[in-house]
């Protein structure tokens, strides 16, 4: 295979027999189901996970998941998250995770992407599930979990019934994963990543990251999130180490979930860090992360803040890494050695083919000067294979078959570290997350409450930018409807941060609205 294959055809789940085989007892999840309160963590070890697993794989089988049929996951950190996203592309399905606490439309969008034979949805959100497939006019089947069988890895009682056939293991080329991203045109796209790829990122994280087999891996991000697949749960499938799950982020209990459940090894974005570290500054208390050792990070802090974060906890080495869903896994980033200068990502990783910095007439940019980074690689082994039923854009990002746009705009220092200058695609990056204004217009123009809707950022201390909805009212609106109707219909994401009415919108000859007016 072209590029660096260090996946050697292996897959997430013969990596977990292999360490079921060499580390029975040790413990491969390590979960706390409230991070708040007194309840001591679980523990779940790589022999039992890989045995409730190889069951879950016969019980999907009998309800037909395999051969390329997709399963949507709608549910919160938790172990059987982490069993099921297992499972299912070990018989050769695809596993297609999304945000639990999506809206209406966005679950619609989600499963008329890819008709799955099941979708799974805690008890929490069973019911806004269910009538979103209804609206979607498919016959698939529903399994809802009890809360507390999300807190085992062991088959959802009643749900999925007998057991078939074992299904055939899967080849490390089959499409494993489908992850949202808005792409570099910012509308909503699904990048197919396959066994080879999650393989890849596991090991090009480990060894520049220097893990081990001691390490356990911090999972607090949404686990629809490439952070999270890619970044925290995949590691310690090549290592041996294991995953500390709490169900999502919190500011208020970040550090001390990272303790009580002996996370050594956690990957944020700057949003969160800075809740997380605001909160322990308002608490006046000591911090104590246990044996956190090591944060990979993106984006930065404030100077005030970077000297609030040492004073708190100078112990833990920080090392800013970058990335995209479609780069698969970090691309740049610091090294183990290295002090971080809080200012620059780093170089390129071990195991990236290329990087280049290209002028807008495709030249190569000198240092010191601004340029869009591609990054060259094999797709379907370094960089996403492609975007789903999408051959249009993949051709615009993937150029030549091997080359990433990826939309980023970058320096380059003499000594050969990156500095991230922005983004040149209209995403909000809002709490670290990004928000596509593409897609969040199009789901807000369907309010009938606004004649139309133009959305916007405005720059934020705390989450880097909030998103601003301009709208024209339509007869009955009001803010607290509009609102209520967001919520509904698009969950607490696709809720605006500030709302601006207007009676018109500037526009272009050709009828675009010009935000930068608003």
């Amino acid at each position: 295979m072209a590029g660096h294959d260090v996946s050697s055809d292996r897959t997430l789940y013969g990596l977990l027999d292999q360490w079921a085989g060499l580390r029975p007892g040790e413990p491969a999840l390590v979960h706390l189901r409230d991070p708040a309160g007194s309840v001591a963590p679980g523990t779940v070890t790589w022999e039992r996970l890989a045995t409730d697993v190889h069951d879950l794989r016969l019980r999907l089988a009998g309800i037909g998941v395999q051969d390329g049929r997709s399963v949507v996951l709608a549910l919160p950190n938790s172990p059987l998250t982490v069993a099921l996203w297992l499972a299912i592309p070990a018989n050769g399905a695809v596993v297609q995770v999304i945000d639990p606490d999506s809206g209406l439309l966005t679950v619609e969008r989600a499963v008329r992407a890819t008709w799955p034979v099941a979708v799974v949805a805690a008890a929490s959100n069973a019911g806004l599930v269910a009538e979103a497939i209804a609206r979607a006019d498919m016959s698939t089947r529903l399994l809802v979990p009890t809360d507390a069988e999300l807190w085992t890895t062991t088959c959802p009682a009643g749900d999925l019934g007998a057991v078939g056939g074992e299904p055939p293991s899967a080849a490390a080329d089959l499409v494993a994963g489908l992850l949202p991203t808005s792409g570099t045109s910012g509308a909503p796209k699904l990048v197919q990543l396959t066994h080879r790829n999650y393989v890849m990122s596991a090991e090009r994280l480990a060894r520049n990251g220097g893990y081990l087999a001691t390490d356990r891996h911090y999972l607090c991000s949404p686990f629809f999130h490439t952070n999270a697949q890619l970044y925290l749960c995949a590691p310690p499938f090549v290592t041996g180490g294991s995953i500390a799950i709490v169900p999502r982020f919190s500011a208020s209990t970040w550090f001390d979930a990272a303790r009580r459940t002996g996370a050594t090894i956690a990957s944020m974005v700057a949003p969160p860090m800075r809740m997380a570290l605001h909160r322990a500054v308002d608490s006046g208390r000591p911090v104590d992360p246990g044996p956190l050792r090591a944060v990979h990070y993106g984006m930065t802090l404030s100077s005030a803040d970077w000297r609030e974060w040492d004073r708190l906890v100078p112990q833990i080495h920080m090392r800013q890494i970058y990335g995209q869903t479609e780069s698969v896994t970090g691309v740049l980033g610091g090294a183990p050695w290295e002090t971080d200068d809080r200012a620059t990502i780093g170089r390129p990783f071990l195991g990236v083919d290329e990087v280049r910095l290209v002028r807008d007439d495709g030249s190569d940019a000198p240092d010191g000067e601004p340029g869009e980074l591609w990054v060259r690689g094999s797709p379907g082994n370094t960089l996403m294979l492609g975007y789903r039923d999408a051959p249009d854009a993949t051709a615009r990002t993937l150029v030549d078959g091997e080359w990433l746009r990826t939309g980023d705009i970058m320096i380059r220092h003499p000594n050969g570290r990156f500095e991230f200058r922005g983004r040149g695609m209209h995403i909000i990056r809002r709490g670290g997350e990004n928000l596509s204004t593409y897609a969040l217009e199009i789901d807000l123009q369907a309010c009938p409450l606004v004649h139309d809707v133009a959305v916007a950022a405005r720059p934020d201390e705390t989450l880097d930018a909030v998103v601003v909805a301009h709208v024209i009212p339509a007869a009955g609106y009001e803010e607290r409807r509009f609102r209520a109707w967001c919520r509904e219909h698009l969950g607490r994401r696709g809720v605006p941060d500030e709302i601006r009415e207007h009676a018109s919108f500037p526009r272009t000859g050709s009828g675009r609205v010009i935000v930068r007016d608003l």
